[in-house]
């Protein structure tokens, strides 16, 4: 097959025919328009041509069910706007490329039926636009990233690997965090046979066993100071922003552009250390951003020291049961974090409702304690060195639509 001098083409559909040979590419530049290419379902072989790196505007590329081999070519990476990625039915070879966790639009990924060996990239936890993802019969191991599509994946977008774990309906957990399991259900015993009297007693045991917990550990010295950070030039740097697979100058002015710079009618929730605002990305993600409350200078390492003590804590926790954090911005205007946005409410705001407490039946009252249980079990036991949340309350555990416990806001978190 072979196309030559189309470099206005932008559309390309050719499945389903008896088409056979490689890929043309012609010089690399010819095919710099194409948006959508579906040649599925042909007899085409040899690699994947490392030139479609070249195609920018490239939204869909479907070359599934052929003969192609070799490994995915690294240049794709260049990809940023692909929405659409199906190399599925294949003989292709190797490990997945890293480089695909820069794709931040991607939606769906299907690389199934090949020979892919090795360990799902950590940079896929950055594909928080992605819905769908199918990686069966390949020769994959390892945990796979803990995001939305790939927790409420079937068990079929798994199937027939080497040995995939994780927190996914029909995967076993991963050996890292076992023992957090067989801790958390000790931890439920004693919590569920705590609260077996009234409604409101039970609540109030709850507070206080959580309470006197975090009392135990008592103070802890902190050494040494926060001071600023350097930027790669060795020179001060006012401006700190990361946040994972974002550009970070450019998501903190998506964010003062959404929120109209903190503008009062996106504010969804206020707090001690400061204001929760929604705040809906150009690329359709909506996020929460807590912002900081501002202070006078004797305070502001006061501030410093809170606001990175919970981004210490937040950035090694991975918990179904913990609220998400995104990423961060400390800034001489504005500091805040970015957390995901959970359609929840609080603890305290369900129970001050008369009609929605009457609701919250025992079953989902227990399935809260279980939750929170597990979250506290993760950090007491499963992060290192070990975390206390030290304000552990009602108004800080969101619940879902299926009463399911988030914990949240781990300002005065500490290292035990």
């Amino acid at each position: 097959m072979e196309l030559v001098d189309l470099a206005l083409l932008r559309v390309l559909f050719l499945d389903n025919n008896k088409l056979s040979g490689n890929i043309p590419v012609g010089n690399g530049i010819l095919y710099s328009n194409l948006e959508r290419v579906d040649l599925a379902a042909n007899n085409l072989t040899g690699s994947i041509p490392s030139q479609l790196g070249n195609c920018l505007k490239l939204r869909d590329l479907n070359l599934s069910h052929n003969k192609l081999t070799g490994g995915l070519p690294f240049e794709i990476d260049n990809l940023h706007s692909l929405e659409n990625h199906d190399l599925c039915r294949n003989l292709l070879v190797g490990e997945i490329p890293p480089q695909i966790g820069d794709m931040l639009r991607l939606e769906a990924l299907n690389l199934s039926h090949n020979e892919l060996r090795g360990r799902i990239p950590p940079s896929f936890d950055g594909l928080l636009s992605l819905t769908y993802v199918d990686l069966s019969y390949n020769q994959l191991e390892g945990p796979i990233p803990n995001t939305k599509a790939f927790r409420e994946a079937p068990v079929e977008a798994f199937a027939n690997n080497k040995n995939l774990c994780g927190n996914a309906t029909g995967l076993k957990i991963c050996p890292s965090t076992s023992r957090s399991k067989v801790d958390g259900k000790k931890h439920n015993l004693v919590l569920i046979l705590s609260i077996i009297t009234p409604f409101l007693s039970a609540l109030c045991v709850l507070l206080v066993i959580l309470i006197l917990f975090s009392l135990r550990r008592g103070r802890v010295r902190h050494t040494g100071t926060e001071g600023s950070v350097e930027n790669r030039s060795g020179q001060e740097e006012d401006n700190l922003f990361a946040i994972w697979s974002y550009d970070g100058t450019m998501l903190y002015e998506n964010i003062i552009e959404s929120t109209e710079e903190f503008n009062v009618k996106y504010c969804v929730g206020e707090g001690a250390t400061g204001n929760v605002y929604k705040a809906e990305l150009p690329n359709g993600q909506v996020v929460a951003v807590k912002k900081l409350h501002s202070s006078q200078d004797s305070e502001a390492a006061t501030d410093l020291r809170c606001f990175t003590a919970e981004i210490h804590a937040l950035a090694q926790v991975r918990h179904q049961n913990i609220v998400k954090l995104y990423g961060y911005c400390f800034h001489t205007r504005h500091s805040f974090l970015v957390y995901e946005l959970l359609e929840c409410r609080s603890l305290r705001a369900i129970l001050s409702n008369n009609e929605r407490a009457v609701e919250f039946g025992w079953i989902e009252r227990v399935n809260v304690v279980k939750g929170v249980a597990n979250a506290l079990s993760y950090m007491h036991h499963d992060c290192s060195p070990p975390l206390v949340h030290r304000d552990v309350s009602s108004k800080n555990i969101l619940l879902d639509l299926e009463y399911e416990a988030h914990v949240l806001d781990f300002g005065t978190a500490f290292e035990a």
